[in-house]
């Protein structure tokens, strides 16, 4: 493992940043391919930057923006400077986004309408359709030197896009897989699911705490966090189970911004 200085180009509702030096804390010590099946903001996968890594997200728009990022950051860099930041840039730009097939410009675009929508929240509607308002915030959708770090940083990575089941095949004992999904539902940040245009529901809860006793079952460590909810906890009883005070900036009500997470192990 290396020191990087990448950070997360996105804001991503329930992003690690600030919780990523714990949660490398508590991660093992040494392994030979690093797993990240909901990717998300990166902000683990780039604190930790292991030299095989797999990382997968089920929102395909987000995971060839890393790609393009890899290929080629100045070219993103290039058309986002060419976007301009005003509300009627910004619907116009909305409204095209799922059309465009150049990959280049849709990276641009999903970093132009993540920078400037409200809050910084990336939903989806049904459709699969980016439906957030214009957030009117007067900044640079990017900083160069963080661009150009990132794509170093992710530059032997094995990016996949689909269910979070799908990517870990051919994974052994000697492996690590880091789970961070959309938290169940514990009121207000934490209900937020929308990340695709398929919400993460009880099912999907079931189906990945079922994944993690089949993991633990081969030998395969395991780390995930979740929402601090009766539901989780019974859900992974009988693994070793920590809290992580945090705070989500993304949430409305500042009183509901400071939150406690678990850090659940099979280790």
């Amino acid at each position: 493992m290396q020191t990087v200085t990448a950070k997360p180009f996105i804001k991503w509702a329930g992003g690690k940043q600030a919780l990523a030096d714990q949660i490398l804390a508590a991660m093992p010590k040494e392994f030979e391919t690093y797993f990240e099946p909901f990717l998300g903001g990166g902000s683990v996968l780039l604190a930790l930057r292991a030299e095989s890594s797999v990382a997968n997200d089920a929102n395909k728009w987000l995971v060839e923006t890393y790609e393009a990022i890899r290929d080629d950051w100045r070219r993103v860099a290039g058309l986002l400077d060419s976007l301009p930041n005003t509300k009627a840039d910004f619907i116009r730009i909305r409204a095209q986004s799922h059309l465009e097939k150049h990959p280049w410009k849709r990276a641009a675009y999903f970093i132009y309408l993540n920078k400037t929508c409200f809050r910084g929240l990336f939903r989806v509607n049904r459709q699969n359709e980016f439906n957030v308002p214009y957030g009117e915030y007067d900044r640079r959708y990017y900083d160069p030197e963080n661009l150009a770090a990132v794509s170093e940083a992710i530059r032997t990575i094995k990016f996949c896009c689909g269910d979070f089941e799908l990517c870990l095949d051919g994974t052994t004992s000697n492996d690590f897989v880091y789970f961070d999904p959309p938290y169940y539902k514990a009121g207000g940040f934490s209900d937020f699911n929308r990340y695709t245009a398929e919400k993460f529901r009880d099912a999907e809860h079931f189906r990945l705490a079922a994944l993690c006793r089949e993991l633990d079952s081969r030998g395969i460590r395991w780390l995930l966090s979740n929402s601090n909810t009766d539901f989780v906890r019974t859900l992974y009883r009988g693994f070793m189970i920590q809290e992580l005070e945090s705070r989500r900036d993304i949430n409305l009500r500042s009183r509901q911004r400071n939150v406690t997470e678990l850090l659940i192990s099979n280790y």
